[in-house]
């Protein structure tokens, strides 16, 4: 009987043989993950701050946050290289 660890071991080659494995196990894959919910939670976190906290009308604070967050996101996807 094989051990788990040649079972998973075997599952995963088989995994980065497929198309789709080989996207979802790149490293850039992974930076575009974690960059996404970085930017979402900021997003939310900001908008908070600005509108329940500061008082700024919700059109100005979500025009300010999308804008700032978008420049953000061009600028952490060309410092790991992922565009």
């Amino acid at each position: 009987m094989p051990s788990e660890d040649k079972v998973e071991e075997r599952m995963l080659s088989r995994l980065r043989d497929t198309r789709m494995g080989k996207l979802f196990l790149h490293k850039k894959f992974a930076h575009y993950t974690w960059i996404g919910i970085f930017i979402s939670i900021l997003n939310i976190f900001l908008l908070w701050l600005l509108i329940d906290n500061f008082h700024i009308p919700t059109v100005i604070s979500s025009t300010l946050v999308i804008a700032g967050t978008f420049v953000l996101r061009y600028v952490l996807f060309d410092s790991f290289k992922i565009l």
